[in-house]
């Protein structure tokens, strides 16, 4: 028959001896392994080997295996990114509490380790850059999983600062100069990386365009009244009543030149550049 020694051994194998034999002994003596448990719970050493386990009632939030197994599955996913375990180990160190009080499990760790690498690492360096310049961080391997392991630092970096930079690459893969007051001002109004890309493209495309018209009227543009990103933009996402309603005057006149029905296109009788029906 198997002593209570060897059946602790066998329920916590990553218990140090000291406390597997407090365990077994309390065991012994009460009959009830809840009880003994408990005791072993209540240590100072209990606390160092399993730091942010207990909440404040006493009660612990992950058994001792899945509190070591845990542990061992954040690491595992941070290897699946080229992150060594000794670096691993090394990152956990002073987080490990937070992930744990946390009570973060092995998939929503794995998720948002994954959001952080796709946001970031795999994606245009126009997104790192912005972030250096405006945050004064540089966005390294590690503290790029730093973000992920510590949800002090990871909602800050993965729900703000990430979001922002990457609004703010955007811009510039696609041409245009924006401060971190535009890119945090387009990030509250809910543009997400995609939603900026496609954005900049479109206004890429006609803000030359627009430009344009503005050229067309005959008269000389003040430098300030350019139909810039800033207006397309006030225009475009917050719509601005100012810059909604310039950009339809421009729209409005432009269609006026080609029109049968008058404007700047009609020269008497005549429709200069389209046949009159």
């Amino acid at each position: 028959m198997a002593t209570y020694l060897e059946l602790a051994k066998s329920l916590y194998p990553n218990m140090p001896d000291n406390l597997l034999n407090m365990f077994a002994d309390e065991w012994a003596e009460t009959g009830d392994s809840n009880v003994a448990i408990a005791k072993v719970r209540g240590t100072t050493e209990y606390e160092t080997l399993f730091p942010g386990n207990k909440r404040a009632d006493g009660t612990v939030k992950f058994d001792e295996v899945t509190y070591v197994g845990l542990k061992e599955s954040y690491m595992g996913t941070l290897s699946e990114y080229g992150i060594s375990r000794e670096v691993s180990e090394s990152l956990l160190q002073n987080r490990l509490t937070s992930l744990i009080e946390g009570e973060v499990s092995a998939r929503e760790f794995q998720q948002r380790v994954g959001a952080v690498f796709q946001g970031v690492q795999e994606n245009i360096q126009e997104v790192q850059d912005f972030y250096s310049a405006n945050y004064g961080i540089d966005l390294t391997q590690e503290s790029i999983f730093l973000g992920a392991i510590d949800p002090s630092v990871g909602e800050d970096i993965v729900a703000g600062k990430i979001t922002t930079a990457q609004i703010g690459g955007e811009a510039a893969k696609a041409g245009f100069d924006i401060d971190l007051t535009t890119a945090e001002k387009l990030k509250r109004a809910g543009l997400n990386q995609q939603q900026a890309r496609q954005f900049f493209s479109v206004a890429a495309d006609q803000i030359p365009r627009i430009q344009e018209l503005q050229q067309r009227g005959g008269k000389a543009v003040a430098q300030e009244d350019v139909f810039n990103l800033e207006k397309f933009t006030e225009a475009m996402v917050f719509q601005s009543p100012d810059e909604s309603e310039e950009l339809r005057l421009l729209e409005s006149e432009e269609a006026s030149r080609f029109s049968p029905i008058g404007g700047p296109a009609r020269q008497g009788s005549r429709v200069t550049g389209l046949t009159e029906y």
